[in-house]
């Protein structure tokens, strides 16, 4: 039998930040207006301690208590911890603590430090996950970061776990995503990228996880709303353009930074990124800006 919470997991969250001040430490009574901002655009849920989140450069007290933050104010909207790590030791700290905190699910990172593991070893490792989980966890593919993908052997492999309940695919290829969901329709399968959102609802997926609706989540809400509407119609493939004309200007900058810097523009607080990652210079914000505002997403 699935896990009894795995049938909640759909629609659209958002991988949202961690705030940090400018010395690089926690700043999570910025965490409810983080979220406020969300759910008055209609999103469903957050991903905490993500890509976005910036969840490996984290202590895992950090975490716990991040997660803690984002569940005291979440309401009604669905919550996933990140709890992967290089450590099966610490992913199962996070994992369990994730659970007995009241998270929805757990979305988990292959070990991303030893390169090339073997599918026998990446198994034993995501079992002793899977086996210590009281809560749904998601599978993490993201290779251009961890240098680990999930494969459909290690899939294959874990298939039969009531704990797995789907996976987060943000390799970048719809083909890719598409095989997942048709190779493992028990799977709630969700787009990580921006790019491919109408086609993952088109195509079956659970649905998003999204960096991009931190700084815009209404643009990427369009998507889903109009293809709730018209089915992959003129209205979807409208949204999805205006989403990835967003997209083609924000990756030209510093990662997750460039979020940080866009909601301080839009009356959010102003927050900064953790090394190694560094905020945007101050010509290029203005330069992002600019270009925002010359596209219409942003107010003149």
């Amino acid at each position: 039998m699935p896990h009894p919470k795995a049938n909640s997991l759909r629609g659209l969250l958002t991988a949202i930040l961690t705030p940090f001040d400018r010395q690089g430490d926690l700043a999570l009574q910025h965490m409810p207006a983080l979220l406020d901002f969300q759910r008055r655009a209609g999103i469903d849920g957050v991903v905490v301690c993500g890509t976005n989140g910036e969840g490996t450069s984290l202590s895992v007290e950090e975490r716990m208590r991040t997660l803690e933050v984002v569940l005291a104010s979440r309401e009604r909207m669905l919550v996933a911890a990140g709890t992967g790590a290089a450590s099966v030791t610490d992913t199962l700290t996070l994992t369990r603590h994730a659970a007995e905190a009241g998270a929805d699910a757990a979305l988990v990172l292959p070990p991303f430090y030893f390169k090339a593991p073997t599918t026998e070893g990446l198994a034993a490792w995501f079992l002793r996950v899977l086996d210590a989980a009281d809560l749904p966890i998601l599978l993490y593919n993201i290779p251009q970061q961890s240098a680990v993908a999930i494969s459909d052997d290690l899939l294959d492999r874990l298939l039969d776990h009531p704990n797995l309940a789907g996976l987060k695919d943000s390799a970048g290829e719809w083909a890719r995503t598409e095989e997942f969901i048709t190779r493992y329709p028990q799977l709630r399968v969700f787009s990580g990228g921006d790019r491919l959102a109408s086609r993952s609802y088109a195509g079956g997926g659970a649905g998003a996880i999204s960096g991009g609706a931190n700084a815009f989540p209404e643009i990427v809400a369009a998507v889903r709303d109009a293809y709730q509407a018209d089915a992959g119609g003129p209205r979807t493939q409208e949204a999805q353009v205006r989403l990835s004309a967003l997209v083609d200007i924000v990756v030209r900058y510093p990662l997750i930074a460039v979020s940080k810097s866009i909601l301080a523009q839009r009356g959010l607080p102003r927050l900064s990124v953790r090394p190694p990652l560094v905020d945007l210079t101050p010509a290029q914000e203005d330069a992002l800006l600019a270009e925002l505002r010359a596209a219409g997403f942003l107010d003149r």
